[in-house]
């Protein structure tokens, strides 16, 4: 006699927690045109409230279909810390799953910064907290849906789960599991105290084509021709196979594979939403990507149960990276389109920034998670996704995403922008004193750093004192943009943006402008395979400024400040028979050598000197071609005041747009002396009939 099996999907297992709210699929495949029962039952937790009616809750009969399919639906049930028992039972064969929660259920999706887990991130300290939330559940498989022996996919969607476990917390086995879930479920189920799951199942490293199914990469022809384009694309007739012009070429980038492999597995599954980190590896092609991405909102709507208005999506833009030598805009723009995604997906969705937080990595280990690409800061964004959910999701009084800009007006030579999603009302970091990273355009004019202000909490004025007929404006548009420091009331940066997308580059301000940082996280070199790079070279934190020659001691100053959080203090030694030369370090490559000067006519200097000496002061300019120019002198008096000294430069014979040294000579008759320094910035230039001419005719 044989044995009656009752197969489920790899999810329904001991330990899980269904959907609140909305019904629940219960489905599987026995014996064909067999009886099969379900009985669902109700039990009290120790947290449960008193009163309930426990016992059965749901049971019903039906008959499997002549391939031995089946299909329940259970009732709606809300979310508590009653537990449930689930049982089949077709003729002597039963199946009991134990210890089912209703609570909320989300999918953790993405690529390397999602599935980066707990052990490499700063999340690793929160573990010991996050163990205590016994009524948290987190669902892992096989990463890339293979099991350890295996190396070949599958061309067709499976139902195949590879080491599908629910885990119940505790120290250990939360180490693997992705950071950025973890603290999202755990505050979550903190905030709304019931049970809550996440489904870890993001991938390292895979493409968004990756996560769509084949008849999506087939009925689009764009999406078709991109794949092929880059190499990736695979059918029937050459699936798995490796040969590609590509070196880096993966079979876990094939067409559809993490579909294959780790949506499809779920299809039908309930869920509240979605949160997700992905876009590393399509960096390079944002207006594919949006185009893909909004296929993707499909999928979810499409495979997932959900809500009237879900499942709903939270994502991350990306962090700052290097990912080109030559645009230093690369990311602004992939970020710029997950912006406007935003209003283009199929779900409700909320977007998350993330440039202001640290980008130190794992250095140590052979690891994938040991490079910049991986910034260990992973429990803020957790932390930002969960409020963004309480807001879009769970209708708390909170932004149901991150600040970002809603209209411009233009008054006079000024422009007043106004702002969403900013909770309390727009501020700056503790300390700031100065609104950073907005640019403004006029008629004849480049972009140039412009002033800004707060107004009324959810404004901000912007304007230049040389641009009378504004045209446009930008902000944190770079790719490495951390000195923007305009945060919502909650602490999120603002969303960085452009009005126009057809005016001349910017001028942006750089880090070391601001005089208000001794090191800032840089890029040392143009080489980006850190595997082969000596520790020393690898990106972190270097100087931002160098004294040259003489002897002297850069510090910060942070009471006596001209703006910003703080200002560079110089103290120095025997300038009466040395001049102290001291400038900024130009040659790193995350600064997009060489410096561009060629937007300004002036550039100013604000100094304050404290010592009563009077000094003379000089500026010196090099280009890449050698030519260098020094400054008329200028002189710095014996007041207690800030002084501004400014340098013309548009008449120096150097090469403006080209510029690798640009350094501050100090001449003093006192041996000892200090001097403070708090700003560096320029003034225009009126741009050419002819430049004009030259940029119509570009765009």
């Amino acid at each position: 006699m044989s044995v009656i099996s009752i197969r489920l999907p790899g999810y329904f297992k001991d330990n899980m927690v269904l959907q609140q709210g909305v019904t629940n699929r219960i489905f599987g495949q026995t014996k064909p045109d067999a009886k099969i029962e379900i009985l669902l039952e109700r039990y009290p937790g120790i947290d449960s409230v008193k009163n309930k009616e426990y016992g059965i809750v749901f049971q019903d009969t039906e008959e499997s279909d002549e391939r031995g399919l089946f299909g329940f639906r259970l009732p709606v049930l809300e979310a508590s810390y009653d537990f449930y028992r689930l049982s089949l039972t077709v003729e002597n064969t039963r199946c009991v799953i134990e210890n089912i929660y209703f609570g909320e259920v989300w999918l953790a999706l993405g690529e390397s910064n999602m599935s980066m887990p707990a052990r490499y991130t700063d999340v690793g300290d929160l573990l010991p907290q996050i163990a205590k939330q016994q009524k948290l559940r987190i669902f892992t498989m096989a990463e890339y849906g293979l099991a350890d022996d295996e190396e070949m996919f599958l061309f067709k969607p499976t139902a195949r789960i590879i080491n599908g476990q629910w885990l119940t917390p505790n120290k250990k086995n939360l180490l693997n599991v992705s950071a950025t879930a973890l603290v999202f479920a755990a505050r979550l189920q903190e905030s709304l105290n019931i049970p809550v799951a996440v489904y870890d199942l993001a991938a390292a490293d895979t493409m968004i084509h990756s996560w769509l199914p084949r008849e999506t990469i087939e009925s689009k022809p764009d999406l078709k021709q991109h794949v092929l384009d880059l190499g990736y694309y695979r059918d029937k007739s050459n699936w798995n196979d490796l040969s590609s012009e590509l070196v880096s070429f993966s079979r876990k980038n094939q067409p559809t594979v993490m579909y294959n492999h780790k949506l499809a597995p779920f299809m039908g599954l309930s869920i509240r939403g979605v949160i997700f980190s992905h876009g590393e590896s399509d960096v390079h092609y944002p207006r594919y990507y949006l185009e893909a991405f909004k296929e993707f909102s499909i999928i979810l709507c499409r495979n997932f149960h959900s809500f009237k208005r879900g499942p709903c999506m939270i994502y991350s833009q990306l962090a700052p990276y290097y990912y080109s030598s030559t645009d230093d805009k690369i990311l602004a723009c992939f970020n710029e389109i997950l912006t406007i995604a935003r209003r283009q997906l199929k779900t409700p969705a909320g977007m998350i920034t993330l440039y202001d937080l640290p980008l130190d990595y794992n250095t140590e280990g052979d690891n994938l998670y040991a490079r910049p690409l991986n910034p260990r800061a992973k429990a803020q964004i957790g932390e930002r996704m969960c409020a963004v959910a309480k807001g879009l999701v769970y209708h708390a009084d909170m932004p149901t995403s991150a600040p970002e800009v809603k209209y411009a007006e233009w008054i006079s030579d000024k422009l007043i922008l106004s702002f969403a999603n900013v909770g309390e009302g727009l501020k700056l970091p503790e300390g700031d004193l100065t609104l950073k990273g907005f640019n403004i355009c006029g008629e004849t004019s480049n972009y140039l750093p412009a002033q800004a202000k707060k107004l009324f909490g959810i404004r901000t004025l912007v304007w230049h004192p040389e641009v009378k007929k504004p045209q446009s404006c930008s902000y944190a548009f770079s790719s490495f943009n951390q000195a923007a420091n305009l945060l919502g009331g909650d602490g999120m940066p603002v969303v960085p943006f452009r009005l126009e997308r057809d005016y001349p580059e910017n001028s942006l301000n750089q880090i070391w402008m601001y005089c208000d940082q001794l090191t800032g996280w840089i890029v040392p070199k143009k080489e980006i395979n850190y595997s082969r790079m000596a520790k020393e070279e690898l990106p972190g934190y270097f100087p931002l400024w160098q004294i040259s020659s003489g002897k002297g001691r850069l510090s910060l100053e942070k009471i006596n400040k001209r703006s910003s959080s703080a200002a560079l203090f110089l103290e120095y030694t025997k300038a009466d028979q040395k001049p102290i030369m001291f400038e900024p370090i130009l040659h790193y490559a995350s600064l997009y050598p060489p410096f561009n000067l060629s937007y300004w006519r002036r550039l100013t200097i604000e100094i304050f000197n404290s010592d009563h000496h009077i000094k003379k002061f000089f500026l010196l300019l090099e280009d890449e071609d050698g030519n260098s120019a020094r400054s008329v002198p200028h002189q710095i008096k014996d007041v207690l005041a800030w002084q501004k000294i400014s340098f013309i430069i548009d008449e120096m014979p150097v090469d403006l747009s080209k510029i690798k040294r640009l350094q501050f000579i100090l001449r003093s008759n006192h041996s000892d002396g200090n001097l403070t320094i708090d700003s560096v910035f320029g003034e225009g230039r009126k741009i050419t009939e002819e430049e004009v001419e030259e940029f119509n005719e570009e765009n």
